[in-house]
């Protein structure tokens, strides 16, 4: 059996970072793990480990006492002077015997910060609370006034965003995604380097709790897909799309069902049956009508996907598409399955999908994978271009995918590619895998 080593600041690459920091803010480890292109195994040990790195860091920087320093030793400050002669009275006369530090100012202030962190996260549920149940006035309201305390709170802007979204208010919605989106990438840079965050080092009432840029550029995908359907929404609406589709958003209503995931899907299955029947006949004209459910984080959006699938045409592809980059558990998922159910058809989309957007590159890595399934020359081609992308999370995909193929040929390529990347887990064992198949393929001397 392999052991692996424990990981450190120095050993941590983004790619351990970003999905950890993806399981911390509650997704589901298996959606993680897969995404991430590791085992749900290694994923919860490198969560632990970084975990345990923060607490050290942390009990360092707080608690620990100062190093005892000679009278005759040299400074600390680098003077090149005795620490008698230069540092010693800036730092004030001793407290207690020697080896005894007293209380830092940091230290004596963590149990009054952390009862603020406990009350700030019930503050924060309330609030959720609020937005679940349609209440988005109120949502606003009360994140907006825990914002003026706690302006770096993620938790809170993802809450402010979101109501805003469902309130209507698009734009508003819009800048909030792009601002985080911005502070993300700042923080995520800090934190490699640091292995903390600035809020940390600094007295702030509470810390704050950061997402991942990946989450924000899905944040703000999300939030620009949102206005797009709302604007491109049908103008000449079909009563009898809206009375189906009024029903289909029946499966929101908590009331009438129960929340548990799996139980809750199947009920709302059976009891919606004919509407999402219907919806599934009425022709195309219903793709309009069902794009502004598809960005909602609801039950009558996990249908979305279903009905689009018996729609072949390029409004529906390219919705399956946009879902697919939502980054939601099962509609995401679902979108992927339809999505490479069309087979060689999807390829044209997929190719469009990668020539536009392009900022949002790092959130197609799903339809890369979607490729591999596809085993055509198209497909193939179309992995060996996205070989020379600039994200590395791209990149990594598309490696993984064109192993698939078990070309031979393409060694080269994936070899400059994690080289270029500085190797990734997912093509790398593509690599490998190929290195094998040629090794086998060499005929015994």
């Amino acid at each position: 059996m392999t052991i692996e080593p424990q990981i450190t600041l120095d050993t941590m690459s983004e790619a351990d970072l970003e999905p950890v920091l993806e399981l911390l803010r509650g997704r589901d480890p298996d959606t993680v793990a897969r995404k991430a292109g590791v085992s749900r195994t290694r994923l919860l040990r490198i969560r632990d480990d970084l975990l345990a790195l923060i607490e050290q860091e942390r009990a360092r920087v707080s608690d620990s006492p100062p190093e005892k320093i000679g009278r005759n030793a040299p400074c600390p400050c680098g003077s090149g002077k005795k620490y008698k002669h230069c540092c010693l009275n800036r730092h004030g006369p001793r407290h207690g015997s020697a080896g005894q530090a007293k209380p830092s100012a940091t230290s004596a202030a963590q149990p009054a910060k952390n009862a603020e962190q406990t009350q700030l996260i019930a503050q924060i549920e309330k609030t959720f609370d609020r937005l679940r149940a349609g209440r988005y006035g109120e949502a606003i309201d009360r994140a907006a006034t825990l914002l003026e305390r706690y302006p770096d709170e993620d938790r809170l802007h993802d809450i402010l965003s979101t109501a805003k979204l469902h309130a209507g208010q698009f734009d508003q919605a819009l800048d909030i995604c792009k601002k985080r989106m911005a502070v993300a990438e700042s923080e995520k840079s800090f934190f490699i380097e640091h292995g903390r965050y600035r809020d940390s080092e600094i007295d702030r009432p509470a810390l704050s709790y950061f997402y991942p840029p990946l989450t924000w550029l899905q944040k703000t995908w999300i939030a620009l897909k949102a206005k797009a359907y709302n604007d491109q929404c049908a103008i000449e609406e079909d009563a009898g799309i809206v009375e189906w589709v009024s029903a289909l958003k029946t499966a929101d209503d908590a009331s009438r069902f129960p929340n548990d995931r799996t139980r809750g899907l199947d009920l709302r299955r059976k009891a919606l049956a004919e509407p999402i029947q219907r919806l599934k006949t009425a022709g195309p004209d219903v793709v309009p009508h069902l794009r502004p459910l598809a960005w909602k984080y609801s039950w009558s959006g996990l249908f979305v996907p279903e009905i689009l699938s018996v729609y072949p045409t390029p409004m529906a592809t390219r919705t399956l598409i946009d879902i697919s980059m939502f980054g939601f558990s099962y509609a995401s998922g679902a979108s992927l399955h339809y999505l490479e159910k069309r087979g060689a058809a999807v390829i044209t989309a997929i190719r469009e999908a990668f020539s536009m957007d392009r900022k949002f590159d790092p959130i197609k890595t799903g339809i890369v994978s979607v490729l591999g399934n596809i085993r055509t020359p198209e497909a193939y081609d179309l992995l060996l271009g996205l070989l020379a992308h600039e994200s590395p999370h791209v990149v990594n995909w598309a490696g993984d995918a064109l192993g698939k193929f078990e070309t031979i040929d393409a060694l080269p390529a994936m070899e400059a590619a994690s080289q270029k990347i500085g190797g990734e887990k997912m093509i790398d064992r593509a690599i490998r895998r190929l290195k094998d198949l040629a090794s086998a393929a060499i005929p015994p001397e």
